[in-house]
């Protein structure tokens, strides 16, 4: 967000709650960075090279300030001022593999500027700046990151034009952002940080992708992902409301993104206008599993998040609540990777009243959170001074890691710079199991099919027997393979008979490996062909079967009304005109109504996009509206029943309509259609 060197005031009530206790990770000794830089010191991050060298940069030192530690973090030299800083703010870090530091900073011309060091932090002998095309343009917040063949890829905050953005301030806090063309954008080097080029926008809208703060990550094949965080805005005044955190990514070394992003979890809540500090943290584990952290706000609350992908990015997991306690504190999360299937998260907040603490908690994708939150920071830092955006944590060789911090520690009104050394205890190797979807319905005498996959933690490779049982009379489950390395994924299918019982079967999928034993749940639906009724009215096979479909229609696995999938008409893209779904059935008997549910996100009004269903009864050949055109910006999961008459044949029609403004696209989900 809009960083500047101001107070804020923190409002907390109750402390963190412990789960479930678990060895203690041990916390080195707390050495102060920055105290021989006079006045605030905030806003710190971090980053390692292979020898053995922690770096440490953040605003203060009469500009940004830079330490480095050349003992494996046992202590640092004493701070430099990077030239030509004064007034700047937002800092990066980043270590190329020919050991070039890099630090990044905004200046005051609202541009990036990045320093590189060819000695190991010793001395910055090469300054560029990384100036964008025009004039009177708006800068913020530059993330950076080198990737395995030393290109060098920067991303920032981008409006071309400032006096359009408009701010929320706090009279003791930082800013964030109310209106304004917003933009994420990368320009990136590939002559070691000498010169920047490639002007891009990594999303879609542009001008008016109502993004900032995106953090980013190369990985070891090149792949560029980054995680920003997304705001609808409206056209004109450039009004902004309340956002979700987006994941997207370049295959081709910065030069194309694609059109369409992937919404990380909107089901955890909204991001508010008036979140004050950097809200998305992007990292990656030794497996290449990838984790998003962020935080979401109610009226009274703040909530921090995780979330992990491991097919690149383009699905993400259930989010997980990290942050224990209720409060509407500040919650600046941050995560990074570790050995495979485990990952380190870390927040900063001044819940309890207390003051401002920085805790720390492990997690794996096979047993989630471990433990409960544990506190690396000694002292509270003073709820009324700022302590920045962000936070420093770097995994180190040896499951340890590097924390640091800004606090005003004990009452002080001036913040310093913390760093500590925390050697965690290592995962024990294991695995998960998990089943994609994870449930399907089909007819007597059909096929199901869903992908087992299983995830390793700590470095697991054992081989993993794959089994089914709970089947219902006359079905069969086959695996392709029958067996996996830890890490590996197989196709379940699952055939039925003619003669198999209709209902619904917990069928249950186990994995046994050489030394852990783990199940998980698949649910099957047999129905009757003669039974009539809805053909996949939940889309949990995960596809449109049953369903014919025009426009622009998918079936997505994130913001269901229940199960793992919903149907989404339109996009978050504009589209054009009529997007459908529709479907025959016949009224079983002793059934009386119809009934589905309906999530419409309509930033415009109705008289331009709407959502509307219809159905019509092929039988008396008469058609009633269920659902009128219904245009609200977000509705939420509503239920709309209409009445049926059995034995009568009828045609369902879901429809999502969009004017394709690139400012205001419509798009509805639909969920759990059946008949009662």
């Amino acid at each position: 967000m809009a960083s500047a060197m101001f107070l804020v005031a923190g409002v907390a009530t109750s402390p963190p709650a412990s789960a479930h206790p678990a060895p203690r990770a041990t916390v080195g000794p707390i050495l102060d960075v920055s105290s021989a830089c006079s006045g605030q010191n905030q806003e710190v991050v971090s980053a390692a090279d292979t020898a053995g060298d922690i770096y440490q940069a953040w605003i203060g030192c009469g500009g940004i300030g830079f330490a480095r530690s050349t003992n494996n973090g046992t202590s640092y030299n004493s701070p430099v001022t990077m030239a030509g800083s004064s007034g700047a703010w937002d800092p990066g870090l980043a270590v190329a593999p020919n050991g070039t530091v890099y630090v990044s900073f905004m200046s005051t011309s609202n541009y990036p500027v990045v320093e590189a060091s060819f000695n190991h932090g010793a001395t910055f002998t090469q300054t560029a700046n990384v100036v964008p095309p025009g004039s009177g343009y708006f800068g913020d917040r530059p993330y950076i990151a080198v990737a395995p063949d030393g290109t060098v890829y920067v991303t920032w905050d981008y409006g071309p034009d400032s006096s359009n953005v408009q701010t929320i301030c706090s009279p003791t806090g930082s800013c964030s952002f109310s209106n304004g063309e917003l933009n994420t954008v990368m320009e990136k080097s590939t002559d070691g940080g000498k010169t920047f080029s490639g002007f891009k926008a990594i999303g879609p809208n542009y001008p008016t992708m109502g993004a900032f703060a995106a953090p980013l990550l190369v990985d070891p094949q090149g792949r560029v992902d980054a995680l920003y965080e997304g705001h609808q805005t409206d056209a004109g005044t450039y009004a902004l409301h309340p956002g979700y955190e987006y994941f997207t990514w370049s295959n081709d070394a910065g030069a194309t993104w694609p059109t369409s992003t992937v919404q990380v979890r909107p089901d955890a809540g909204t991001i508010a206008l008036a979140n004050w500090w950097i809200n998305g943290s992007i990292a990656i584990d030794a497996g290449g599993t990838l984790y998003a952290t962020w935080d979401t706000q109610t009226s009274n609350t703040d909530t921090g998040w995780l979330s992990y992908s491991t097919d690149n990015g383009a699905t993400w997991s259930a989010p997980t609540r990290v942050t224990p306690d209720n409060t509407n504190a500040a919650h600046i999360m941050e995560v990074t990777g570790g050995p495979a299937g485990t990952a380190y998260v870390g927040w900063q907040t001044n819940a309890p009243s207390q003051g401002y603490a920085t805790y720390l908690q492990t997690f794996t994708t096979a047993s989630g959170l471990i433990g409960s939150p544990q506190q690396i920071s000694t002292n509270y830092g003073n709820s009324q001074v700022w302590p920045g955006d962000t936070f420093g944590l770097t995994t180190l060789p040896n499951n340890q890691l590097a924390v640091s911090w800004g606090s005003a520690d004990s009452g002080s009104s001036t913040a310093e710079i913390y760093a500590t050394i925390v050697s965690e205890t290592a995962p024990t190797p294991d695995f998960s199991l998990s089943s994609t979807p994870g449930s399907g319905s089909v007819t007597q005498g059909g096929s199901a099919t869903a992908t087992v996959s299983t995830s390793a933690v700590g470095g697991d490779t054992e081989s993993v027997a794959l089994s089914a049982s709970g089947l219902p009379s006359g079905a069969t489950a086959g695996f392709s393979p029958t067996s996996v390395t830890a890490g590996g994924s197989s196709t379940l299918t699952i055939a039925t008979a003619a003669s198999t019982p209709a209902g619904t079967y917990p069928i249950t999928v186990t994995g046994t490996g050489t030394s852990h034993t783990h199940a998980v749940t698949y649910t099957l639906t047999v129905t009757s062909p003669s039974a009539g009724g809805i053909t996949n009215g939940g889309f949990e096979t995960g596809t449109f079967t049953g369903w014919t479909t025009a426009g622009t229609a998918s079936v997505v696995n994130s913001g269901a009304h229940s199960g793992t999938y919903a149907a989404r008409l339109g996009s978050s893209s504009a589209t054009n005109g009529d997007s459908k779904a529709v479907q025959t059935f016949t009224a079983p008997t002793g059934t009386s109504s119809v009934a589905f549910w309906y999530n419409v996100t309509c930033p415009d009004t109705v008289q331009y996009d709407w959502a509307t269903v219809t159905l019509k009864d092929n039988t008396a050949n008469t058609t009633k509206t269920v659902l009128a055109k219904t245009c609200v910006s977000s509705s939420g999961w509503k239920q709309v029943t209409s009445s049926i008459t059995a034995g009568h044949s009828y045609t369902l029609t879901l429809t999502s309509h969009d004017d394709n403004y690139p400012g205001d696209p419509t798009y509805t989900l639909y969920d759990d259609v059946a008949v009662h």
